[in-house]
């Protein structure tokens, strides 16, 4: 019996944690396999682990909802960068080349990530520009001598 195999008898079984251990070692090994991540995204949506869920469904329409990739976002927080960058997903993601495991829904979301913004950054320009700008507008106001 191979780890596929095992991991969808450890899925049917109710056992999501030992299914995932095994898709983890499988996701690695296979990373363009699209139905190990949608067997992963199945074993994490089972013990609500909603960003983790997303993590392997991202960039598969059915695999995924919107709630679902937007905790992924927000969970991930793409570090301080105003921009949701590439590289980033594709390390989160385990793959080289993500418009392999990408379907419509996927090549969509990555046609639109440099517009993406991080939902953990009110700002746009940086972390420093709120206080800049803050300052800029105490310096005006303040009464001069």
């Amino acid at each position: 019996m191979d780890g596929l195999t095992r991991a969808k008898l450890d899925l049917e079984q109710g056992d999501a944690r030992k299914a995932r251990d095994r898709l983890k070692g499988l996701v690695t090994t296979y990373p363009h396999n699209k139905e190990i991540r949608a067997l992963l995204a199945q074993a994490y949506r089972r013990d609500r682990q909603w960003p983790e869920a997303d993590r392997w469904g991202y960039l598969d329409g059915p695999a995924a909802t919107d709630e679902e990739r937007s905790a992924f976002e927000r969970h991930c927080a793409f570090g301080w960068s105003t921009r949701i960058k590439e590289s980033r997903l594709r390390q989160l993601l385990r793959v080289d080349d993500l418009a392999v495991i990408a379907d419509d829904t996927g090549r969509a979301l990555l046609a639109d990530l440099p517009h993406r913004r991080n939902p953990n950054r009110p700002d746009s320009e940086g972390p420093v520009a709120g206080l800049i700008r803050d300052f800029a507008v105490w310096l005006a106001k303040r009464p001069r001598t």
